[in-house]
């Protein structure tokens, strides 16, 4: 019996895919518990305190989800006063979870609905890829390669002795550390595997359950993952144009015209948010990921000409950002190239390899008026074309293992160099990752004065964050310095005037405006003054103030009353009616 292909008749208890399965979906969870960014965080300590991993999207998608257990469509939680411009699918599903079970969303964002994500977008990828290949082997072998495989970003930075995350160093576009990075990219992954598994489906079977099924999982894109829905719509779109005129087959253009209708209000909706809220730019700037590849390489003052640029630098770019991924190169094209009548899902899927891949080149993604050196939008469509295209690299994978079986090489040795191939070359980067953020006084800080109050919650900021959750109502604005938004956010259902990723959610005028009026506010607070425009404009209900940066006033204006104070904290509750 072949290695990598079971017969029906066997049962699957027996079949040695399923242990291989289930071994990629411990790995999964393995990762999880590996990374301070999940279980481990916000876990209550012996002596009093709250051990905490304050990552800017962690703490931006608990706001969220506290800000959607009570608002619906929500604000902005850390741009009080906006509606957020932001989808929100993944959030929906713990604020869901936390209403349902009474489950706080902390414990639902870190914990349990991350679980619940990756095993649910492993099994997707799992049984769309089993269809695609026709084995349970190299299905297996698809899922670990979309979860754990990585770029060449380990070549320079080995070489060059760098002490970073190579991933983020060096060709901006770190697709394992996106899943791992409580981005909404994780649930899109299994609704996109499982919308093009119900495709293929259809277009075997012709069965309007299937067409249902996939359109509805295609438009549930729009509000779990906008980018994706966008890119997957353009594919499907171009495809369906391609086989009705070339083959007169219309599978695809019903597909894609249900989806279209059904999207309409998500999308009209998405279009009005970024009108009123982050007014989100489109921007023809090409090339500037292969600019900064060239210059964290050292390389930027050699291949300044066109010459050099297109022969040298995009080809260094290419090949170190996709990795083993190239190899699926030829065959992606060939799909493309050369379509064949039963081949539309084919075709799509190549079609959305090559979209993402010149939308990230040549286009950037910024609210207006902003300019950011790394875009991690338009990455965002390069790291969604790297999760299709190893569906192409495990095809050639499996060419080749058939292609050494026939000729008599034994199968567990073909088996064998083809894992020892895929460690090689596409592991080190993903490792090195999850040992670099293991260690969280690296980005935050440990051994300076103020690393141990980000990393840890002391007895008298959790007892202000308590007082808050009691005595705020829900959605209730908090006026305080940076340090402690990170709480507010985290452990209480209120919003903050500025806070993490503010300047990714409105346009700059806005953002400068707020971020001078809050700057405003404290100097005259140290002056024993309460600024009113930023307090009127935000409706902000409380101030919190740290004793150790911030004076506290003998004597408050009468539109402020101490309502809770410990040896650090102290807030103030502000009348409306004055």
């Amino acid at each position: 019996m072949p290695l990598f292909r079971r017969p029906s008749s066997a049962p699957l208890w027996r079949d040695r895919s399923t242990l291989v399965l289930v071994g990629v979906l411990i790995l999964g969870i393995i990762a999880l518990a590996f990374l301070p960014l999940y279980y481990t965080n916000f876990t209550p300590q012996s002596d009093g305190t709250m051990r905490v991993y304050p990552v800017s999207d962690v703490l931006f998608h608990i706001a969220i989800a506290n800000e959607l257990t009570h608002t619906v469509p929500p604000q902005a939680p850390v741009f009080a006063g906006h509606p957020l411009s932001y989808h929100y699918g993944m959030d929906l599903a713990v604020a869901m979870f936390a209403r349902a079970t009474g489950l706080n969303t902390r414990d639902l964002t870190v914990r349990f609905v991350p679980t619940l994500f990756v095993t649910l977008s492993m099994l997707s990828v799992f049984c769309f890829s089993r269809k695609w290949l026709r084995s349970e082997y190299f299905g297996a072998l698809v899922v670990f390669l979309v979860f754990f495989g990585s770029d060449f970003s380990f070549v320079p930075g080995l070489l060059l002795g760098e002490k970073g995350d190579w991933s983020l160093r060096y060709f901006s576009a770190p697709a394992v550390v996106t899943l791992f990075y409580f981005n909404p990219i994780l649930p899109a992954l299994g609704v996109l595997f499982a919308g093009l598994f119900c495709l293929d489906r259809y277009v075997h079977e012709r069965s309007w359950a299937w067409l249902f099924l996939a359109a509805l999982l295609f438009v549930a894109l729009v509000e779990i993952k906008t980018l994706m829905a966008g890119q997957l719509m353009c594919s499907l779109g171009v495809a369906a144009v391609v086989y009705l005129i070339f083959f007169s087959n219309t599978d695809l253009l019903k597909i894609g015209a249900c989806t279209a209708i059904a999207a309409i209000p998500l999308v009209s909706w998405v279009l009005l948010k970024n009108e009123s809220g982050g007014r989100i730019v489109v921007k023809f700037e090409p090339w500037l990921y292969v600019s900064h590849a060239m210059q964290t390489l050292g390389l930027n003052d050699r291949f300044n000409g066109p010459v050099g640029f297109a022969v040298v630098a995009l080809p260094i770019y290419f090949f170190g950002c996709l990795g083993l991924r190239v190899i699926g190169v030829p065959s992606i094209l060939a799909a493309i190239i050369r379509p064949k009548p039963d081949g539309a899902v084919r075709f799509m899927l190549g079609i959305f390899v090559v979209i993402g891949v010149v939308i990230a080149l040549a286009y950037t993604f910024t609210p207006e008026g902003w300019t950011f050196r790394y875009n991690p939008v338009s990455s965002t469509f390069l790291v969604q074309s790297e999760y299709v295209a190893w569906l192409f690299v495990v095809e050639v994978f499996q060419t080749l293992y058939n292609w050494a079986t026939r000729r008599g090489m034994y199968p567990a040795l073909a088996a064998g160099g083809i894992i020892a191939i895929t460690g090689v070359l596409s592991l080190p980067s993903t490792v090195q990752h999850f040992l670099v953020w293991r260690d969280p006084g690296r980005f935050f800080g440990a051994g300076k004065p103020w690393g141990k109050q980000l990393l840890t919650y002391d007895p008298q900021t959790l007892a202000a964050m308590e007082f808050l959750q009691k005595d705020a109502h829900p959605g209730d604005v908090v006026l305080c310095n940076d340090i402690m938004s990170a709480p507010i956010l985290a452990l209480t259902k209120c919003r903050v005037p500025l806070g993490y990723f503010s300047s990714g959610l409105v346009a700059r005028s806005d953002y400068t405006r707020r971020e001078t009026a809050e700057k405003r506010f404290w100097n005259d607070w140290r002056l024993g003054k309460v600024q009113d425009d930023l307090m009127q404009e935000a409706k902000v209900r409380y101030v919190v103030v740290s004793k150790q940066t911030d004076s506290v006033a003998a004597t408050m204006p009468t539109q402020l009353s101490k309502v809770f104070e410990n040896s650090e904290l102290a807030v103030f509750k502000v009348d409306p009616k004055r």
